[in-house]
């Protein structure tokens, strides 16, 4: 089978299993925390490289994923109850590099990734071009690991009120309490005074977006002060997905203040109006990765609804 399309179905079956299955045998709950993952029998560090590759759009490095290498021979007891695994294996009877995995097999939630190839060589050069795929594959499995425990716990009242002022469905964390209603603007806020999480949603017209961003920020989440308001520092990546979506990446800060932290948009394109979703944190004393992913995975939620 074609490597490129192994890993399209790998993803697929992915998505099937975490949305769609119940497993009907019990697993005991998995080890470790979101974003975690082991890598087994990686001698070279070859996945250990994909893996903890810096993530884009924060204001400080940090990697993909937090790495921990072991060999093949550890991987028992605690070790085959981590919630990420990727094994490696090496056989010169591979004919090419192939990519498969299974769901729950010692625990719940898990995922087992294997990679086989039939030489080092080889391996390293299908991770040059193939390696985001690999990343991104187990990105997507946490988000939707997250999109499953908020359901749990439904936000009903934030909920309401997106569909009511944009007419959409979107999940939306218990813990984002807090709320300012404008026109056309909404901001969620778990108002902590540390680790402070937010989303946003807004509309915009077709156009740029950084300006219209700005402008609406402004207007919006103005800053203690007079002359102290939101705005985009800078944007890092933007790309686009299935349906023509559109996520946009980068850095906010508060004119004439120190405040500043990440944030992440995303919309899907209809017509002239465009409701644009938004997460951004302020947490100048920690790690914004698992923050930022957490509600990114909100806002994705749009995607099985619309």
């Amino acid at each position: 089978m074609n490597v490129h399309r192994q890993l399209s179905l790998v993803a697929l079956v992915a998505m099937m299993l975490l949305t769609g299955c119940k497993n009907t045998l019990f697993r005991p709950a998995s080890y470790g925390k979101a974003y975690e993952v082991v890598v087994v029998n990686d001698e070279d560090s070859l996945l250990y490289n994909v893996f903890s590759a810096p993530i884009v759009g924060l204001p400080q490095a940090e990697p993909s994923f937090d790495v921990v290498e072991i060999a093949a021979e550890n991987l028992q007891g605690d070790s085959k109850m981590v919630r990420n695994i990727v094994v490696l294996t090496i056989n010169q009877r591979e004919k090419g590099v192939s990519i498969s995995s299974k769901q729950n097999v010692y625990a719940q939630p898990q995922v087992i990734v294997t990679v086989a190839a039939p030489s080092l060589p080889k391996l390293k050069a299908f991770l040059k071009t193939q390696g985001h795929t690999l990343r991104n594959y187990l990105t997507k499995v946490e988000l939707h690991r997250t999109q499953a425990d908020m359901a749990k716990q439904p936000n009903a009242k934030a909920e309401e009120t997106i569909r009511k002022m944009f007419g959409i469905t979107m999940q939306v964390p218990a813990d984002l309490t807090a709320s300012r209603v404008r026109k056309d603007f909404l901001w969620l806020s778990n108002n902590a005074p540390s680790g402070m999480v937010n989303i946003c949603l807004y509309t915009i017209r077709k156009g740029d977006f950084r300006q219209q961003r700005d402008s609406v920020m402004r207007r919006n989440i103005p800053g203690e002060q007079k002359g102290m308001y939101m705005r985009t520092a800078s944007i890092a990546s933007i790309t686009r997905g299935r349906g023509n979506s559109v996520t946009v990446r980068g850095l906010w800060d508060m004119k004439n203040d120190a405040m500043g932290g990440a944030f992440v948009a995303y919309w899907q394109p209809k017509g002239n109006r465009i409701v644009v979703s938004e997460a951004f944190v302020y947490a100048p004393e920690t790690k914004k990765r698992n923050l930022m992913r957490r509600l990114e995975a909100v806002l994705y939620t749009r995607n099985k609804q619309e």
